[in-house]
């Protein structure tokens, strides 16, 4: 018994790579964001954008029966991620 724990533990923290490599991917893509808003004169937040993603999230939830409103709160917290690293961007 103890031996599938140590396996499940040890399969959840490759995942967990997995999944911090994937948000710094996402970060990579959020600089190409900051760059065209700059250029465009645009704001950081956009509001519409936000929502969208986090509909995103909540359907790719539910699809995999998880639950939406998890899905909807990961979604907030890429986001918000985003948001203070552009604003830390466009600062600089």
């Amino acid at each position: 018994m103890a031996d599938l724990l140590e396996e499940a533990r040890g399969n959840i923290d490759d995942i967990n790579q997995e999944i911090a490599d994937k948000v710094a991917e996402r970060m990579e893509e959020v600089e190409k964001v900051v760059q065209y808003k700059e250029e465009n004169d645009m704001e950081v937040k956009d509001e519409d954008r936000e929502e969208s993603v986090m509909e995103q999230f909540g359907d790719l939830f539910e699809e995999r029966d998880l639950p939406r409103e998890r899905g909807r709160q990961l979604g907030r917290l890429l986001i918000d991620t985003a948001i203070d690293a552009e604003r830390d961007m466009m600062d600089k």
